[in-house]
């Protein structure tokens, strides 16, 4: 990227995070209990790290539909069939992220890797699911200009820990066979959220609302919970050692990459309406 472009995407980038004030996160620390404090909200803004950052929030879940429009296959290491937007890839990106035990969406050709570090507990999780994330679907990530990295943060409670490691059991049993069935049990998962530590991502019900979801095995889930349990939890810190080594201190956290530049990584922290990250896309891929 020429200088010119480079001073002036990090001009934008400023703008973008001073203006947006006020809005909320989850932050709260890891608890050893479903009893430890809810969320708190975190209304900075600023530039954590190397990244420009913004915060803000959000409403809706992206159940949604299924069909993948994505007919781009990437280059070593993906096991992705072209019919399929969920995908599994043992790359690790020029942004220094592992993505063996992560689910990937989208064109592995996309301009701009979206990096998102979510936690099942937070409601700004929700709010971003339900509202911003189909839109972010059908508008970016189908038409490949973004490929999105699901990575975990649990920052709530041990609940939350509970629900991650779930999350990297469900993508171990799906991954190479029906990778979209992922999907199906995140946004399920995002559904049925109730009250940070209430109790509702407790591990009997968080493996009851799995068997409701077509195409994973809640007995499998469990067995790996147990036998798997060294491994599901090493992936789960991985990713959290990832985003802190990145500057995430809330979720949902998602930080936007254009490997081809040398720029900085723009960082939007809390479940902003779809517009900001349009804005901030587009200025990642000029």
């Amino acid at each position: 990227m020429f200088d010119s472009e480079t001073s002036n995407r990090r001009a934008f980038l400023g703008v973008a995070a001073g203006s947006v004030a006020g809005m909320a996160g989850c932050t709260s620390a890891l608890q050893g209990s479903d009893g430890g404090p809810t969320t708190s909200e975190s209304g900075t803004t600023g530039e954590p790290g190397t990244s420009a950052a913004s915060t803000a929030t959000g409403t809706k879940t992206p159940s949604g539909t299924d069909s993948a429009t994505s007919s781009t296959r990437g280059s070593g290491g993906d096991s992705r069939d072209p019919e399929t937007l969920v995908y599994a890839s043992d790359e690790t990106t020029s942004y220094g992220v592992d993505l063996a035990g992560n689910p990937v969406m989208g064109s592995p050709d996309a301009p701009v890797d979206l990096y998102y570090w979510s936690d099942y507990q937070c409601p700004f999780c929700k709010k971003f699911e339900q509202d911003t994330f189909p839109k972010l679907l059908e508008k970016q990530i189908r038409p490949g200009n973004v490929r999105l990295v699901i990575l975990e943060y649990p920052n709530i409670g041990q609940a939350s820990e509970t629900a991650a490691r779930m999350s990297k059991c469900v993508w171990r049993q799906v991954r190479e066979d029906d990778p979209m069935a992922f999907k199906r049990w995140h946004a399920t998962m995002f559904d049925e959220q109730k009250k940070p530590n209430s109790g509702w991502a407790k591990t009997q019900n968080l493996l009851d609302i799995t068997a409701s979801v077509n195409g994973v095995d809640a007995s499998t889930v469990e067995s790996c919970l147990k036998n798997d349990a060294q491994a599901v939890k090493a992936s789960v810190d991985e990713d959290e050692r990832a985003g802190d080594s990145k500057g995430v201190q809330a979720t949902p956290t998602f930080i936007f990459d254009d490997p081809t530049s040398n720029d900085l990584a723009p960082m939007i922290e809390g479940a902003q309406p779809y517009p900001r990250f349009e804005a901030v896309i587009q200025r990642a891929k000029s």
